[in-house]
């Protein structure tokens, strides 16, 4: 027998609310494209920012196994921030020998590698011209990569080009200069931002609940829980995949003796960060070296190696890290990728798929609760917990209101609450 239902709404009170909701939509469009051009006048706030959010996420759920523990989460946020960078510092140690080694290797063999790579793309434009009798004029390509030519003058014209492009752009360099100075201010400033706003974090939740209407805490609290979550498991998520997909790549390329195996799987995991479109990079990597040191098969084993690792992330470890996050079509992170690197370049790629996902968890929301007049869902975490309180623990509310005590009021608003459309 099946149990009660909720009131139907009538055909005039959905459209109604659908009237609403498209209004609200609009608006809430409007404000987020003045918020984007204000955020775009200040932007360079966001890389550290950004950076800052992905520690609090991956550091933030065992300060949290800890706080539950009894110890202070000033402590605990420092005891696993100071632990997380001894990690990190081993693992250079650990890897810097066989880093160091490789890069030395590829300036010790540059030159011949070079010369190498210039006789394989001669013979590739060869080939495709014998095959298909188009002509593929490689004089400038082989040139710029230093190989002789019998005619002088081709070179001395891309030289010049060149030379003249790179005229052209010289007032770049200061801009070039000024990046690579935003970039170390980056890592400088934003683990320390972590570090302070994950001492904070509970306080921060608390004033963010604060500036919400009473009536509308509950909700405000599940749609932060939700969107919390997708944020947190794709970061969390892309960046143990990357890490997967780096390891096994390099271990692929050291088992076919590919040579800088480490370096160019350390590549092949970083930009697998980029969904659908980082994994081919690492494979063109591999095979161009593989093919210029040791031959076609030598390249197409390191393309075959990558292949692998591939697969295997794509049909056993990106789906169940996926369908846990953001749960999100490929059309869809596809389309989110090309909308993110043309509006924001490589911040784009890397946060088009997560803003996505919480653009679809808040619409989703509204069109539920506002149109077709569900109830919100109840604020809920894997252990149960309460949404954080707008009370801090150490001022208690002890007032009575109406004669009523704090405990029993307290109640009395459980059961309204309860009763609330």
């Amino acid at each position: 027998m099946n149990g009660p239902s909720g009131p139907t709404l009538s055909p005039g009170e959905r459209l109604r609310r659908a009237g609403i909701a498209a209004w609200s939509i609009i608006g809430l469009l409007i404000l987020a494209a003045i918020a984007v051009w204000l955020l775009y006048r200040i932007r360079i706030i966001f890389p550290p920012l950004v950076l800052a959010l992905l520690v609090i996420y991956l550091l933030n759920p065992p300060i949290s196994r800890l706080e539950r523990r009894g110890m202070p989460r000033g402590l605990a946020a420092t005891l696993v921030f100071v632990t997380a960078i001894a990690l990190l510092v081993l693992l250079s140690v650990a890897l810097f020998p066989f880093l160091s080694d490789q890069v030395s290797n590829f300036t010790e063999e540059w030159p011949e590698f070079r010369s190498e790579l210039v006789v394989s793309v001669r013979d590739a434009g060869n080939e495709i011209e014998d095959r298909t009798g188009i002509n593929v004029d490689t004089r400038r390509i082989t040139c710029l990569l230093g190989g002789e030519q019998a005619e002088g003058a081709v070179c001395d014209e891309v030289t010049s080009d060149f030379r003249s492009a790179i005229g052209e752009r010289a007032g770049q360099l200061t801009a070039a200069g000024r990046s690579i100075l935003e970039l170390l201010i980056t890592f400088i400033l934003a683990p320390l931002l972590a570090l302070y706003l994950l001492i904070d974090l509970p306080q921060l939740q608390r004033d963010l609940l604060n500036l919400v209407p009473e009536s509308h805490r509950a909700e405000a609290a599940d749609l932060g829980s939700k969107t919390g979550r997708a944020v947190g498991g794709f970061f969390r998520g892309q960046l143990f995949v990357a890490m997967t997909v780096g390891v096994l790549s390099a271990i692929g390329f050291r088992l076919i003796g590919l040579p800088f195996w480490l370096v160019i799987g350390a590549i092949a995991g970083f930009f697998n960060l980029i969904p659908l479109i980082g994994p081919y990079i690492g494979g063109a990597i591999g095979f161009v070296v593989g093919t210029v040191s040791g031959g076609f098969s030598l390249g197409l084993k390191a393309a075959l190696v990558e292949l692998v690792v591939q697969q295997i992330d794509n049909h056993l470890i990106s789906p169940q890290v996926m369908k846990r996050t953001v749960q999100l079509h490929p059309a869809t992170v596809m389309l989110a990728l090309l909308a993110g690197g043309t509006i924001a370049g490589f911040w784009g790629v890397l946060l088009g798929v997560p803003a996505v996902a919480v653009a679809k968890i808040l619409l989703s929301h509204m069109w539920s609760t506002r149109v077709l007049g569900e109830d919100v869902t109840p604020y809920q975490t894997a252990r149960g917990r309460e949404p954080p309180s707008v009370v801090p623990k150490s001022e208690p509310d002890t007032t009575e209101k109406n004669g009523v005590p704090p405990k029993e009021r307290s109640e009395v608003d459980d059961e309204a609450l309860a009763e609330r459309p």
